[in-house]
């Protein structure tokens, strides 16, 4: 396939950072563009076009590219950007969201916006430049990732993800009149993905009942783990710790409070059990989850009105 390649190599060291930096503004628009190591020599970059699609293979040191609502658009911005990082560690941030992408992981993003990446060591990259009306009917205002809720999700992004890196080993080799082909292909599953994300924000959005099921499930299972708090459990059911709490706000208890009743009510039944006087309140409390007794000794007093000794002991052991 025809192509275009443009590097540093042959610029002085002192100005290699200010040709990158063109290449940059020259494919992708009003960027800033900043070395984070002494110069970007041997930065790389091979354009290819796949119908409408425009594709980039990028090979550069470390640095960091971003844009602010102070650079101007132009017509470079008429698309939106999906980038696959093939090596190295980078990270994205726009609208006030940061993803880190390792090798496999892939962004989708609007350039128009004020965002930052940055490649923090040497780092090959995919680019994809996707004109907007080829994704005209997906609200694309925020950044997108691979990441995913569900099982359905995570495989479509593999399998999008997979595809990409296929196709950068294959590029130099495929025929230009396969080029359509390909980018239906390309296309295709980018939707797909788009479309199975409309899907689980809507579920996520008008089914609160399916997920607090799943996390009382869960907390059920886990209570004896000392690690499990929201921000283990927002991990497990992919999504954001506030909309964990929001699912909860209708219930009498926060969801921190149902961890702590849950585990509490276990302990309970640990200490009052018949035979269970000589094992240490310490071994109770760490078997079901709290790190620090003395931590425990108070919140079973505040939820029981005794301590644990004396629920072994007196009338309290029964209720």
């Amino acid at each position: 396939m025809q192509h275009i390649r443009q590097h540093t190599r042959h610029a002085r060291p002192s100005e290699r950072a200010e040709c990158w930096a063109e290449i940059n503004r020259r494919h992708f628009g009003d960027l800033q563009v900043d070395a984070m190591d002494e110069g970007l020599e041997d930065a790389q970059l091979i354009r290819y076009a796949l119908d409408d699609l425009r594709i980039f293979q990028i090979d550069v040191p470390a640095h960091r590219v971003h844009r602010d609502a102070r650079h101007a658009a132009d017509d470079l911005d008429d698309c939106h950007k999906l980038l696959l990082q093939l090596r190295g560690h980078g990270r994205i941030r726009q609208h006030g969201r940061q993803f880190d992408l390792r090798a496999g992981d892939w962004s989708l993003y609007d350039p128009r916006q004020p965002y930052a990446i940055e490649n923090l060591e040497r780092t090959r990259l995919l680019a994809v430049q996707i004109p907007r009306q080829r994704l005209r009917g997906f609200p694309l205002t925020e950044l997108h990732t691979c990441q995913s809720p569900t099982r359905g999700g995570t495989g479509l992004a593999a399998v999008l993800g997979g595809f990409l890196q296929s196709l950068t080993l294959q590029l130099d080799d495929l025929p230009d009149d396969a080029a359509p082909t390909v980018a239906e292909t390309l296309m295709g599953l980018l939707t797909a993905t788009l479309a199975r994300r409309q899907t689980e924000a809507h579920e996520h959005a008008t089914l609160p009942r399916v997920l607090k099921a799943r996390v009382r499930q869960y907390v059920q299972t886990h209570w004896a783990d000392p690690a499990l708090d929201i921000t283990r459990i927002a991990e497990v059911m992919r999504c954001s710790k506030r909309h964990l709490h929001r699912a909860f706000d209708d219930e009498p208890q926060t969801l921190d409070r149902y961890i702590w009743r849950t585990r509490l009510q276990q302990a309970h039944q640990r200490l009052v059990e018949p035979g269970a006087g000589s094992v240490p309140v310490s071994s109770v409390a760490a078997a079901c989850g709290f790190r620090n007794a003395a931590h425990f000794c108070r919140l079973y007093k505040e939820a029981f009105g005794v301590t644990p000794s004396g629920a072994r002991r007196g009338p309290a052991a029964g209720h």
